[in-house]
C-alpha cells in the first residue's frame, strides 16, 4: 500500500481550516457592517436633533421642577435648548444661581429631548454628496452598498459554507494516520482509511467545489473594497433598495406609527407578530411594505390599496415567496392583470424571487397552462383571457394565492370578467386584491371588491357609507382594506422611481415593425407601436393612456417625451382633452412658457406632450410628476436632460418615470446598449467632452447590426 503524502496532507488541511475560518470571519462581519451603519445613523441623528434643540425654548426646564433658576439662564442669553447644550459646564455655572447640581439636571433634561428628537428623525439619504466622500450621508451610503454587496455573497455562501463544515469535522474526526512515524505500526484498516481519506481531501482542494469557495472569499473581499463613488452611482440608480436595507438595519428607529395609521392598535400587533421566511424572496423590503406582506398572510382576503408607486407588486411577490417557504408542496399561484403588463409581472417574479413564472396568452395558453398545473408557480394572465382558462381551475385545482391588480377593473358585478374571477373563491387559499385608486369615497366600486374578498362584511360596509370619510369607516374597513400614501411612508421625498413598462405588441404593431424592418429603417423601426394611425390597436398607446388614467386617481401630472414628432402628434390625438398642449420644434419660444403655466394651474390628469429635443432643454415641468417615455434615446443626454426638467428644486412630489418599450425589438437591443454605458455616462454626465462621447455610442456599425439581426429575426416570418 503506497504511504501517503503526509507533508500534502498537513497542508491541505491546514487550508480547509483556514477557508473555513476564513468564510465563518464573511458571516461574522454582518454584525461589524451593521453595528457601524447604526452607529453612523445615530451620529446623524445626533446632529439633527442638536438642531433642532433650538425649537425648544428653555422654558422647558420649568416642567421638570428641578429648582433650576429658568429665568436667569435666559436673561444671559440661553433662550433654547440648543444654547444650554453647547454650553459648557463652568459657563452655565457663571450664571447666578446654577451650581453643579442644577447643570447635572439641566443636562439630564436637554438628553432625554435630544434622545427623543433623535429617535424620531427619519433619515434621508442624499444623492447631491458628489466629490464630498467625507461625509457622513456619502459614508452611510458607501456602508449600505457594501453591505448589501456582502450579503449577495454571504446569501450565495450559507449552503457551500455548511458544506465545507461537515467535511471540516469530518476530517477532524476521522480516525487515520497523521504522520509517516504511525503509518509504520499502523494496521492495514487503519492505512486503507488513512489512503482513502488523503484521496478525498486532496480531490476536495483540487475541486470545483473549494474552487467555488476561494471564489467566494475573494468576491466578499471585493465587495469590501468598492469605492464611495460606485456606492453613490448605485444609490442614484436604486435609492429605493439603501431605504429598504437601512430601514431593516436601523429597526428601532424605522419603526413608524404611519404603518398602523389605518387599522386599530390590536390587529397591527397581531399582524407585526407575524414571522415571515423569505427565502424564495430575493429583494429588500421596506419597513411599510413587510407590514404590508404580514397583513396579506395574516389576514388571507385582502384589498390592498397602497397609492401608485409605493410597491404593491413587490409586497404580493414577498407575499407568495412566503407562502411558497411555508409550503410542504408544490403552490400554485395565479396572477390576473390587464394585458399591457403581463410581462411587467413576469420579470417582477423574476427579479425579486426565484418562483418560475408563466404567462397564459395568446397562441401557447394552453400547453403553458398544461407545464404550469404540473410543476406549479406562478401563472400570469389578462382578463381577457380568463374565459379560456377558468374552467379548468374551477372545482379542478387548487390555488394557494390569487391575486388580482389593477381590480377596479371588478366594479361591474354584472361584466363577464367579474364573474370569471369570482368563481375562483373556493379554488384559492388567499386572494390579494390590488388597486392604486383611492376607494375610501367610491364606496359602490369597494363594495364590489368587498363581496368577492369578504362577501361576510359587505352589508355593514355599506351601511356605513354615509360615514366613509371619518375614522370609523376605516376602521370597519381594517380587516381587508390597506392603504398607505407616499406621504405616510416616504419621509425622504421627493425620490424619483424609474420602471420599464414591457409592452406586448399587437398584430398590427407587429405588421408594422416588420415593414420597417423589410425597408431597413433605423428611424422607423424606433417608431414602432406608433407606425400605424390607429392608436387603440397600439401596444404602447395602450400603456400610455392606462397610465395616464392612473394619474387621473392619484391627482398627479404627466409629461410625455418622444423623439418624433409624429408620435407626437398620435399620443396628444389619443390622449383628447386631458392633453394641455404639446411643445415641439414648432412651438415657438414665448408660446412654451404660456402652455406650461396652464399646464401648471390644470387639474390633476393634466398632460404636456413633448419632443424631446424641444421639452428637454430651457424649461421647468415640475409641476408633472410622472414621466412617460414613448422609445429610448439614441443620446443618453436627451434622457437625462428630460428628466431635469422635472426632477429639479421646486419639485414637490416623488417623480415616477416609465419607459415603454417592446420585447424582442430594437426596443431591446437599445436598452441594453445604454444599460452597458448606464455607469459611465452617470459618472461623467458633467463633463461634456466625455457626455458627448457616450452620446455617440449607437454608431453607424452598432445600427446596421442591430438592422441585420432584427431582419434575421423577423423576415422569416414573411416569407
Amino acid at each position: 500500500m503506497i504511504k501517503p503524502d503526509f507533508k500534502e496532507l498537513k497542508t491541505n488541511l491546514r487550508t480547509i481550516a483556514q477557508t473555513d475560518a476564513a468564510l465563518d470571519a464573511i458571516f461574522a462581519k454582518r454584525d461589524e457592517q451593521a453595528e457601524a451603519i447604526r452607529s453612523i445613523c445615530d451620529s446623524i441623528g445626533a446632529v439633527y436633533a442638536k438642531d433642532a434643540l433650538v425649537q425648544f425654548s428653555a422654558e422647558e426646564l420649568k416642567n421638570a421642577k428641578a429648582g433650576i433658576r429658568v429665568q436667569a439662564l435666559i436673561d444671559a442669553g440661553y433662550k433654547d435648548l440648543r444654547s444650554l447644550a453647547e454650553a459648557s459646564d463652568m459657563e452655565l455655572m457663571s450664571v447666578e444661581g446654577i451650581g453643579e447640581k442644577q447643570v447635572a439636571s439641566i443636562r439630564h433634561i436637554v438628553a432625554e429631548f435630544a434622545n427623543s428628537l433623535a429617535g424620531k428623525y427619519s433619515i434621508r439619504l442624499e444623492a447631491e454628496d458628489d466629490g464630498k466622500s467625507g461625509t457622513d450621508n456619502a459614508k452611510l451610503i458607501a456602508l449600505l452598498y457594501k453591505y448589501n454587496k456582502c450579503e449577495t455573497v454571504r446569501k450565495d455562501a450559507e449552503d457551500a459554507a455548511s458544506n465545507l463544515k461537515s467535511f471540516r469535522e469530518k476530517c477532524t474526526q476521522a480516525k487515520i494516520v497523521r504522520n509517516g512515524l504511525t503509518w509504520l505500526i499502523a494496521g492495514a484498516q487503519m492505512k486503507e482509511r488513512t489512503v482513502m481519506m488523503a484521496d478525498d481531501v486532496s480531490a476536495f482542494c483540487s475541486g470545483a467545489f473549494f474552487e467555488r469557495l476561494l471564489h467566494i472569499i475573494d468576491m466578499h473581499q471585493e465587495a469590501l473594497q468598492t469605492s464611495d463613488e460606485e456606492a453613490m452611482t448605485a444609490f442614484k440608480a436604486n435609492g429605493a433598495d439603501f431605504y429598504a436595507l437601512l430601514e431593516k438595519i436601523d429597526g428601532t428607529r424605522s419603526r413608524r406609527s404611519f404603518v398602523y395609521d389605518s387599522i386599530p392598535a390590536a390587529l397591527a400587533e397581531e399582524v407585526g407578530a407575524e414571522v415571515l421566511d423569505l427565502k424564495h424572496f430575493t429583494g429588500n423590503l421596506r419597513s411599510y411594505q413587510e407590514f404590508g406582506v404580514k397583513y396579506i398572510i395574516h389576514q388571507k382576503y385582502v384589498l390592498l390599496g397602497d397609492e401608485m408607486g409605493l410597491g404593491k407588486t413587490i409586497q404580493a411577490i414577498a407575499a407568495m415567496s412566503e407562502v411558497a417557504s411555508s409550503s410542504d408542496g408544490t403552490c400554485h399561484f395565479l396572477v390576473i392583470c390587464p394585458a399591457s403588463i403581463l410581462i411587467n409581472w413576469a420579470r417582477e417574479i423574476g427579479k425579486f424571487s426565484d418562483i418560475e413564472a408563466y404567462i397564459l396568452h395568446g397562441q401557447k395558453l394552453e400547453d403553458t397552462l398544461s407545464i404550469w398545473k404540473e410543476n406549479g408557480g406562478a401563472a400570469i394572465t389578462n382578463y381577457e383571457s380568463l374565459g379560456k382558462i377558468v374552467d379548468k381551475i374551477d372545482e379542478k385545482m387548487k390555488l394557494a394565492m390569487l391575486i388580482v391588480d389593477e381590480a377596479h377593473y371588478m366594479k361591474n358585478p354584472d361584466a363577464q370578467r367579474t364573474k370569471y374571477i369570482k368563481r375562483l373563491d373556493n379554488e384559492s387559499d388567499r386572494i390579494v386584491m390590488m388597486t392604486g385608486t383611492p376607494l375610501e369615497n367610491r364606496v359602490e366600486e369597494m363594495c364590489s371588491l368587498i363581496s368577492f374578498i369578504r362577501p361576510d362584511m359587505e352589508a355593514a360596509v355599506r351601511s356605513m357609507a354615509h360615514i366613509s370619510h371619518l375614522s370609523e369607516f376605516k376602521e370597519k374597513l381594517s380587516p381587508m382594506y390597506l392603504r398607505r400614501t407616499r406621504k405616510q411612508v416616504l419621509k425622504e421625498l421627493p425620490s424619483m422611481e424609474e420602471k420599464i413598462e414591457w409592452c406586448e405588441m399587437t398584430d398590427l404593431d407587429r405588421d408594422e415593425y416588420i415593414m420597417a424592418v423589410r425597408d431597413r429603417s433605423f428611424m422607423k423601426m424606433r417608431r414602432l407601436s406608433f407606425l400605424q394611425d390607429d392608436m387603440e390597436n397600439s401596444a404602447k398607446a395602450r400603456r400610455l393612456i392606462e397610465l395616464c388614467d392612473e394619474a387621473i386617481d392619484e391627482g398627479r401630472k404627466a409629461v410625455v417625451y418622444s423623439f418624433f414628432r409624429e408620435t407626437v402628434g398620435k399620443v396628444s390625438t389619443a390622449l383628447g382633452d386631458r392633453c394641455i398642449g404639446v411643445i415641439s420644434g414648432d412651438t415657438k419660444i414665448e408660446g412654451r412658457q404660456g402652455l406650461l403655466d396652464r399646464f401648471a394651474k390644470a387639474e390633476g390628469g393634466a398632460v404636456i406632450v413633448c419632443q424631446i429635443q424641444a421639452g428637454g432643454i430651457g424649461l421647468n415641468i415640475q409641476a408633472a410628476s410622472i414621466v412617460i417615455f414613448c422609445e429610448p434615446q439614441i443620446k443618453p443626454s436627451l434622457t437625462w436632460q428630460a428628466l431635469s426638467r422635472v426632477y429639479r428644486m421646486g419639485q414637490v412630489r416623488n417623480v415616477l418615470v416609465y419607459h415603454l418599450l417592446c420585447p424582442g425589438t430594437v426596443d431591446d437591443e437599445m436598452t441594453k446598449l445604454l444599460e452597458e454605458k448606464k455607469f459611465e455616462f452617470e459618472n461623467f454626465a458633467d463633463e461634456s467632452a466625455v457626455a458627448e462621447a457616450f452620446d455617440n455610442i449607437m454608431d453607424k456599425d452598432w445600427i446596421q447590426k442591430v438592422i441585420e439581426d432584427e431582419n434575421r429575426k423577423y423576415l422569416p416570418a414573411v416569407i
